[in-house]
């Protein structure tokens, strides 16, 4: 029944066969980035592990278990550095990054001398975060948690503290607080920075991984990233009937400011080399001391 109505879902959704003992592995990190891939979860072809936080994800590297890892592009990067066991097959999620409170929020001035609770030190929302303070030349205390979900948490506690977020959590919070103000980190990027988003989170293959997979998952990754945009109600009906933790409203209004877009390594790589020079000059140590070679780019 359940491969039935899954089929009904899906619709005109078509991922390319595989043979039993042939799935692909990938861990992903809960929210957006799951949202993106769903029908690659509601597929037999697929084995999709879903974490919180970024620890998962650099075990994961390490463990080398997964076929495909989804994670932070600096994280991957660094994870290259050390040992280049995986490398970037595209970018996806281009910038998903708020800050929210009940508090007034008129622009970054409204930071100056506040309490910010953020979550994944070092990851890609927290380098915005930072980024942003520096050049806007604003002081904040910075104090974090374990993921997104326990930010949130805090904040539907106590929604006069200022909580940096990401979709599609951010749609969950004005679900459940009123009069939420948000900054929009991805629109105060690009009034400092040559480019209006940010290559946020990509996908990480093993770099010894069969060419067959690797064209298998290109051709559903897109497919996935291009349904979830075009039909949200599908998605969101999929979403309930995986039972991925986020309600219906949720994932359906959450989806345009998720900002997934599926780019190759090769497309994406001007913007990744703009983000990793731009980590590089505040803590070169953020993408493993260097930039990564050519080498870290699927297709070079």
């Amino acid at each position: 029944m359940k491969k039935i109505l899954i089929f009904i879902i899906l619709g005109a959704f078509i991922l390319t066969g595989c043979s039993e003992g042939e799935k692909i592995s990938m861990i992903v990190p809960f929210g957006g980035p799951e949202i993106s891939v769903l029908y690659l979860e509601a597929s037999d072809d697929y084995e999709v592990d879903v974490v919180q936080g970024p620890d998962p994800l650099v075990a994961a590297f390490g463990s080398r278990v997964y076929d495909a890892i989804y994670a932070g592009s600096n994280l991957g990067a660094k994870m290259y550095n050390s040992q280049p066991e995986y490398i970037c097959l595209a970018t996806i999620v281009w910038g998903s990054t708020f800050v929210v409170s009940t508090s007034e929020l008129t622009g970054m001035e409204s930071l100056e001398g506040k309490e910010i609770i953020a979550f994944g030190q070092n990851s890609t929302p927290d380098i915005i975060l930072k980024y942003l303070l520096a050049e806007f030349d604003i002081n904040a205390t910075i104090t974090y948690v374990d993921s997104v979900a326990s930010a949130a948490a805090l904040f539907i506690a106590d929604p006069t503290k200022i909580v940096l977020t990401a979709e599609p959590v951010l749609t969950n919070i004005k679900n459940s607080v009123a009069n939420v103000n948000v900054l929009d980190f991805q629109e105060l990027y690009g009034q400092v920075s040559t480019t209006s988003s940010y290559p946020q989170a990509s996908v990480f293959i093993k770099a010894d991984l069969d060419q067959t997979k690797i064209d298998k998952l290109i051709t559903d990754l897109k497919a996935s990233v291009a349904k979830v945009n075009s039909d949200r109600e599908g998605t969101a009906n999929l979403a309930v009937e995986l039972e991925i933790g986020l309600s219906y409203d949720v994932v359906y209004n959450s989806i345009p400011t998720n900002n997934l877009r599926y780019l190759s390594a090769q497309e994406a790589k001007v913007a990744l080399v703009d983000y990793f020079n731009l980590l590089a000059n505040t803590n070169v140590a953020l993408i493993g001391g260097m930039l990564p070679n050519d080498g870290f780019y699927y297709g070079a």
